[in-house]
């Protein structure tokens, strides 16, 4: 339930928004449409960063002092918080299961029998975390209405998807809108979803009248997406000169509440998994896997950086095994 009367009574409150006041569609997303840019009453929240109400006020000061009059009961259910607990299914992020994207790559021959048959296999497992991208400038966000057509100023790193997105959640055409790029800083890819876009449209487009939605440190941190968790259980061998022979990787990727472009970057992370070097047999599975967590997106290397601090590791592993100097392994392997 939640109960915004206390918070409408403040001095100064213009409106308070929820999930009703949207009247196109509330599900957005640049590639799969599961991100509430709401959540309803009677509906489940995914993650602590989920959008319930939003208050426009005359002062930013006025603002914030009546969302925390927003009163909210929940019922507290279980979350899943582990990629591979998720795997399970057993609480589902998502209706569909929390299984979002699974990529397999396999070429070459049977990989037990080419590890089994190589000179040396070395085999571990890398974890790598989640991390923010710390931008100085954090999102925000202006609509109004300029000449007659509703008029958004973006900080994000893709207007005509910004244009395209804002226009779903308010029913209209994309034609109807206009977005326009400011100067946003630094963004490294944690500005690619919409987040503060949308809000600042839906107020300007209800109360026709310009409308400002800026987010504070602790905002930024809980509602943009981060660079995505993995673990990665490698295994991969070579000949007696050094010659790799094959390489085995599973790699899990925890995506968190909502699907942001965490199909895309685990996809990449598996056709990645090699790093610069040649494997004549390769069998690669990566999983892009929903949970509670914060959500995870694009950052700088989009999943690249992940596997590369694997194989690299691994890389190094075999040479301490097997004795090859770490320059000429890598030299010999280098893709031409």
């Amino acid at each position: 339930k939640i109960d915004t009367s206390r918070a409408e009574a403040v001095p100064g409150v213009v409106r308070v928004f929820t999930a009703k006041d949207v009247p196109g569609r509330r599900n957005i997303g640049m590639i799969i449409s599961d991100w509430d840019a709401y959540i309803a009453e009677g509906e489940i929240t995914r993650y602590i960063g989920d959008v319930l109400a939003m208050v426009v006020a005359e002062t930013n000061q006025i603002a914030r002092e009546a969302a925390a009059l927003v009163d909210v009961e929940y019922e507290v259910l279980e979350a899943v918080t582990d990629p591979f607990e998720a795997l399970k299914d057993e609480i589902k992020v998502h209706e569909g299961g929390n299984l979002l994207k699974e990529t397999k790559i396999a070429y070459g021959e049977d990989i037990d029998k080419v590890l089994a048959d190589s000179a040396y296999v070395v085999g571990d497992t890398f974890e790598t975390q989640l991390v923010e991208h710390a931008f100085l400038e954090l999102e925000n966000s202006v609509a109004c209405y300029e000449d007659g057509r509703l008029t958004v100023y973006s900080q994000g790193q893709g207007i005509y998807e910004d244009r395209h997105q804002i226009a779903d959640l308010l029913g209209l055409e994309p034609a109807d809108l206009n977005v326009k790029l400011v100067p946003a800083g630094g963004a490294f890819g944690g500005k690619e979803d919409l987040s503060v876009q949308g809000h600042a449209a839906l107020g300007a487009f209800i109360l026709k009248c310009p409308v400002k939605v800026k987010l504070n440190r602790s905002e930024s941190l809980r509602m943009h997406p981060k660079r995505h968790p993995m673990v990665m259980e490698y295994k991969m061998g070579c000949d007696e000169s050094g010659k790799f022979t094959g390489l085995y990787a599973r790699i899990v990727g925890d995506t968190g509440a909502y699907a942001s472009v965490g199909g895309p970057v685990l996809e990449r992370a598996a056709t990645h998994a090699g790093g610069a070097y040649y494997f004549p047999n390769v069998d690669v599975n990566s999983k892009a896997v929903y949970t509670n967590n914060l959500v995870c997106g694009a950052m700088r290397g989009f999943g690249v950086n992940q596997v590369t601090f694997a194989i690299e590791g691994l890389i190094d592993e075999l040479c301490e095994k097997a004795g090859f100097d770490r320059w000429e392994i890598r030299y010999k392997n280098a893709l031409d």
